[in-house]
């Protein structure tokens, strides 16, 4: 089978990113991509350095007439989002992402791209090669860890790079600069629960919610799409106001940081009640799928027999207190910004749901522009589950990168983009985590900026990149690191 990307341009680019898309790139599994821009940077003569958590700095010398410049830092994350869609055979570990081009675009199959931030990847190693762009020192600052909440820059030593310079290459619309983004932390909420056996006229049942889109929990989160694990919380309160019920297990969601497309559980339930219970979940179905609309076509609402589970449920008042912790746990937009109309303040997205032994696990990750935003929102969960009897811990915090509106760095960009493109960009904050302002935080004095290529459904399946905006993304890089050398 012939390879769509063989004849895309730019091509250097191209060439690194179809390289990179058959690595495994994983959070925490990316050692096979570190080797590559290893061998990458060997071929050329650059250096490279390696921290204790294996973070990459490779040193680019500058080209002769530019030597006594700066050092600019070009900064991307080697890790991926790994998303696929139910009932796919595919391993992440061990397969090429498969992919496709249709028009401008080119499209994963059924499973994450991994352009974030692969390309970003992919356009730092390109650029250095180029004969024709004449720039000053560049160090390739690339991290780990990303998308497990920062890990890898998190662990930053300060002297670890040069500049004080740094373009950030993980945004996701080459129409805009990116200036700032929220901070977030996650919050790991565990419900104690006991184990009763259901009375013998109980039946087990399966329910669950699948076929929603789910989608990058910051940069789609004001869109509304259905979280799974919520409509899963909404079904089984529903039939909590008819009947007891024994829950045996459930589960939804992946990803911290993406919403969930999927939900389930295993409950007991009165066999007398099951014909209604069908008729309830076939009318809550029909309402749900009127208010999502068009935003996620493909949600479907499930309730068939199972087989008993090899272990006792929870008896019906842990059912109760957990269902219900389940609804009022908060998800979605919590507030908009007073200061940049149209933009997220706040919001927080119940991600994960897991069953153990005698616990459940709940998993929610939050965001916020401000400090004392994202405080509202934790002391909101926190609240929530101690009054339902849950604990619960914060883990993985990073903090806002506020903008710099005054920084000469942003003239240079937008200066880049009409020299290379003749469009001045947008300056824009976003309602996602990246590395800037963990990074900024590690290493003082940095200043910072971010842009890239037009990406969309970013930790989804069929996540695509623009082709028109990944050269129109490159001749802009190229055209700054001339100007900033």
């Amino acid at each position: 089978m012939s390879n769509p990307l063989t004849e895309l341009q730019p091509s250097r680019l191209w060439a690194h990113f179809d390289r990179i898309r058959s690595l495994p790139r994983a959070s925490g599994e990316e050692a096979d991509v570190r080797r590559y821009v290893e061998q990458v940077a060997a071929e050329r003569g650059w250096t490279v350095r390696t921290d204790r958590v294996g973070n990459l700095c490779v040193r680019v010398p500058a080209t002769p007439s530019r030597a006594a410049a700066r050092p600019v830092v070009l900064q991307a994350h080697l890790d991926m989002v790994c998303e696929k869609e139910p009932g796919l055979e595919f391993d992440f570990g061990r397969e090429p992402i498969p992919v496709s081009v249709q028009g401008d675009w080119v499209t994963a199959t059924g499973t994450t791209l991994g352009a974030d931030n692969g390309i970003g990847v992919a356009a730092a190693l390109a650029v250095c090669e180029e004969p024709g762009v004449e720039h000053g020192p560049i160090e390739l600052l690339l991290t780990v860890d990303e998308e497990a909440g920062g890990i890898g820059a998190e662990a930053l030593e300060p002297g670890f790079v040069e500049g004080r310079t740094m373009v950030n290459l993980d945004s996701e619309d080459d129409r805009v600069v990116v200036v700032g983004c929220a901070g977030g932390c996650n919050t790991e909420v565990e419900y104690a629960a006991r184990r009763a056996a259901a009375p013998k006229d109980y039946v087990p049942m399966h329910v669950g919610v699948t076929g929603l889109r789910g989608g990058h929990s910051g940069l789609t989160i004001h869109e509304n799409r259905g979280n799974a694990i919520k409509l899963l919380a909404r079904m089984l309160h529903g039939f909590l106001g008819k009947t007891d019920l024994f829950l045996g297990s459930c589960q939804g969601g992946n990803k911290t940081n993406a919403i969930p497309r999927e939900a389930s559980a295993t409950i007991y339930m009165p066999s007398a009640f099951e014909a209604r219970a069908h008729k309830m979940v076939a009318e809550l179905a029909a309402e749900i799928s009127a208010e999502l609309g068009t935003i996620d076509p493909g949600f479907r609402m499930t309730l068939e027999r199972a087989e008993p589970q090899p272990v006792p449920p929870f008896d019906c008042s842990s059912t109760r207190r957990l269902v219900r912790l389940l609804v009022a746990l908060p998800h979605g937009v919590t507030a908009m910004s007073r200061d940049l109309p149209g933009i997220v303040e706040s919001s927080t997205n119940l991600a994960t749901l897991r069953t153990d032994t005698d616990r459940v696990t709940v998993v929610n990750n939050s965001r916020s522009l401000y400090a004392n935003g994202l405080r509202q929102v934790l002391d909101q969960i926190d609240s929530i589950s101690r009054l339902a009897g849950a604990d619960s811990a914060e883990s993985g915090a990073y903090p806002p990168w506020r903008a710099d509106l005054g920084s000469p760095l942003i003239e240079a960009v937008k200066g880049a983009s009409r020299d290379a493109i003749g469009v001045t960009p947008t300056l824009h904050t976003v309602h996602a985590g990246l590395e800037c302002g963990v990074i900024a935080q590690r290493i003082p004095g940095m200043d910072a900026v971010s842009f890239g290529p037009l990406i969309e459904g970013a930790h989804a399946p069929g996540e695509r990149v623009s082709i028109a905006s990944v050269a129109r993304f490159h001749s802009v890089l190229a055209t700054l690191l001339s100007r900033l050398g």
